[in-house]
């Protein structure tokens, strides 16, 4: 099944790219619809797609030295799976697969990559989306170096709150709490315990139901200063990011390019 050109026009990473060039993108490319707990990639595959995550939720994982696979990530659309190593054909640094029924886009990546060669013109929202990926990234490092695992936990249930003058808020974890571990960046044990912490500023949670009695008191123990976003996770948008498209020379974009998706590895 083809995507659509609407579907495609709707996708940042796509936005500088005119109707005729979407209509020789969808021909080559998919919309694929997969259930609960399928896999996308394999760790160690080398990728000859890029995938669009359009809704649902998709779960990066790690194999392990003494063998198994630890979680990394939890994947929210709209948001591109591997882009790097699609991007620059190298092997898949994570396995993903499915957590929720999910929709995405897949579209083959040597038609995509000969449209850039083209017209380099269309791979400033692929810069954009990199740039913003890094400074996630980067991001997300501070946090996992200089705040608790409690404390980062409640900066994503703060960020699932969509009311911020509920009281109580209430409302349910959008996948299940072994998910959220990596998502969080920390073991199951440690995050039943931070939940515990959470505890005396008015969490409660059963089972994927939660309840936050005092919003201020929750927001002061994550050491936040500044008004969350909207509801789910705040991870940037395929193609978007708060400055706008970059504008740089075809020739100083392609550079650039490469070492930023390495970084992203």
């Amino acid at each position: 099944m083809r995507p659509g050109i609407e579907t495609l026009r709707s996708l940042p990473l796509f936005s500088a790219f005119n109707a005729s060039l979407l209509g020789r993108l969808n021909e080559a490319s998919d919309l694929a619809r997969f259930g609960p707990n399928e896999t996308l990639v394999n760790e160690g595959d080398q990728t000859d797609e890029l995938i669009i995550l359009l809704s649902g939720y998709v779960a990066t994982a790690r194999s392990q030295p003494g063998g198994g696979e630890a979680p990394t990530d939890v994947i929210a659309p709209v948001r591109p799976i591997g882009f790097a190593a699609a991007l620059l054909g190298l092997a898949a640094p994570v396995a993903a697969r499915t957590v929720t029924s999910a929709r995405l886009v897949i579209v083959p990546i040597q038609e995509l990559r000969t449209m850039l060669v083209a017209e380099p013109r269309l791979g400033l929202p692929f810069l954009d989306y990199a740039l913003s990926e890094l400074n996630e990234r980067t991001e997300e490092v501070c946090r996992l170096k200089l705040r608790s695992a409690a404390q980062r936990l409640a900066d994503y249930l703060l960020d699932l709150i969509e009311d911020p003058a509920a009281s109580p808020a209430r409302f349910v974890l959008p996948y299940e709490k072994r998910f959220l571990a990596g998502r969080i960046g920390c073991s199951q044990p440690n995050l039943s315990r931070a939940f515990a912490a959470l505890r005396p500023v008015g969490v409660s949670t059963k089972q994927g139901a939660v309840v936050v009695r005092d919003i201020a008191a929750l927001r002061a123990f994550a050491g936040l200063a500044r008004p969350q976003q909207a509801a789910g996770d705040t991870a940037p948008t395929a193609g978007s990011t708060p400055g706008g498209t970059v504008a740089l020379s075809a020739s100083l974009l392609l550079g650039l390019l490469g070492p930023f998706f390495v970084t992203l590895c």
